[in-house]
């Protein structure tokens, strides 16, 4: 077993002319994987009454006990929904804020979850407070703000409020794997609610919920686990059991149980969740096991790093635990005028749709590849996600086919367009 290009021809469904490493934003599905999730298909849609009655709740129980082997805790504490934003909602949606409440987040949160979380603050009048983390960044400059922010918090807090704090196992862009664990221990010392977003964890990292200690956790399994979308689990400590209902609430909501409201939501269909275990053997049988995949993966990171150099690498340094992280975050080198450009137009989200779209349209369409890019502290960076499908040198060409479609916009009306025009900020919810 070999792992690169040849691979991925073997164990895939990509097209051939197709270059992948964009791995980290949708996932990809094995062939056999993918066999396993049209039986389920079929079965469900052969007689849907049958099926339904003697399969549905049964096979995503059987599931949620695979799973919860692979995280450690025990399946009752688990519920499966469809994404890690989803798992977020579920959280800020149910958790029973009282006005003067608090919100910690940090300002490389997840878009989405931002939105999810500024929501869920309007409607329980609830305060939201920021921690200001920029990459490159020390773990212990990371961690020396939080914990500022919670002292201030208990300092400052109404008695009887809560503060709730949501942080990313690895951030999404830029790709960095955070201090979780720490952060989690940060949160038990001064009696703060944690919630994990693990989005790009289960697969990529190993997850120990016991040992980690969190009040909440929720992770994809169709990134890093090779599942068909959408496929995501929650973790809720016992303590919130009671509080935590599902999302739509169904027909399931007066069940004592957490996980069983979760196991039939609304009609859906939830094949995705049945293919666990096939997934698993995947890793195990086809690729060696996880430690196999985190080695070639760690390897071709590492490579990445040495060939645009440290400098060039976004990533919180100094780390104290494993700092395993198969997507690569590096900056990309500017000439002045245009760094200027980019740091005055990116404040902009009309721009920053307009100009992700402009690119990456084209390297779909002509190379038939797709490089995530983004800007944060002042510089554009671009996103690798290392997996065993890609051989070493597509990561270097992506990049080649990324910077000619930079040229490209130079000399565009888009460019001009923006080019031309005034500083002004229209983000969206960024917290």
């Amino acid at each position: 077993m070999t792992f690169g290009k040849k691979f991925r021809e073997d164990k895939f469904l990509f097209p051939k002319d197709a270059t992948p490493i964009n791995h980290g934003s949708y996932g990809a599905v094995p062939k056999r994987v993918y066999e396993t999730y049209k039986k389920w298909l079929h079965k469900d849609f052969q007689f849907p009454d049958e099926f339904m009655h003697f399969f549905q709740a049964q096979e995503m129980e059987k599931s949620l006990k695979v799973v919860s082997k692979l995280v450690n805790t025990d399946y009752k504490n688990l519920a499966f929904v469809p994404n890690a934003t989803s798992g977020v909602n579920v959280v800020f949606r149910s958790f029973p804020f009282q006005k003067g409440d608090t919100i910690v987040v940090s300002s490389v949160i997840y878009d989405a979850c931002g939105n999810t979380i500024d929501f869920a603050a309007r409607r329980n009048g609830v305060n939201l407070k920021i921690v200001d983390i920029t990459f490159p960044m020390s773990e212990k400059t990371v961690l020396s703000r939080f914990e500022a922010t919670f002292k201030q918090m208990l300092e400052t807090k109404k008695t009887g409020s809560q503060v709730v704090c949501i942080y990313d196992a690895i951030c999404s862009m830029p790709g960095c794997r955070m201090p979780f664990e720490r952060i989690t221990e940060l949160c038990r010392r001064y009696g703060i609610v944690s919630c994990i977003d693990g989005a790009h964890s289960i697969g990529m990292i190993p997850i120990d919920i016991q040992a980690i200690g969190c009040d909440f956790y929720t992770s994809n399994l169709h990134k890093w686990l090779y599942l068909p979308r959408g496929c995501a689990i929650l973790y809720v400590t016992p303590k919130f059991h009671d509080a935590i209902m599902p999302f739509p609430i169904s027909h399931s909501y007066k069940d004592q149980e957490f996980y069983k409201r979760f196991l039939f939501t609304a009609s859906n269909n939830y094949s995705s969740f049945y293919c666990i275990p096939e997934a698993l053997k995947f890793v195990n049988e086809d690729c060696g096991g996880f430690d196999k995949i985190r080695s070639y993966c760690r390897k071709q990171g590492n490579d990445i790093i040495a060939h645009f150099g440290t400098d060039h690498l976004v990533s919180v340094t100094e780390p104290s635990a494993d700092d395993l992280n198969f997507m690569v975050t590096v900056k990309v080198d500017l000439p002045k005028d245009k760094q200027e450009f980019f740091a005055r137009s990116f404040k902009n989200k009309q721009f920053e749709n307009e100009v992700r779209d402009f690119v990456l349209s084209d390297l779909l369409r002509k190379s038939r590849t797709f490089v995530q890019f983004g800007w944060h502290n002042n510089f554009l960076f671009v996103r690798f996600s290392c997996q065993i499908y890609t051989d070493l040198q597509e990561y270097f060409w992506g990049y080649d086919q990324f910077l000619k479609e930079l040229d490209r916009f130079y000399a565009s009306d888009l460019f001009q367009k923006w080019n031309n025009r005034p500083a002004r900020t229209s983000r969206c919810c960024k917290l």
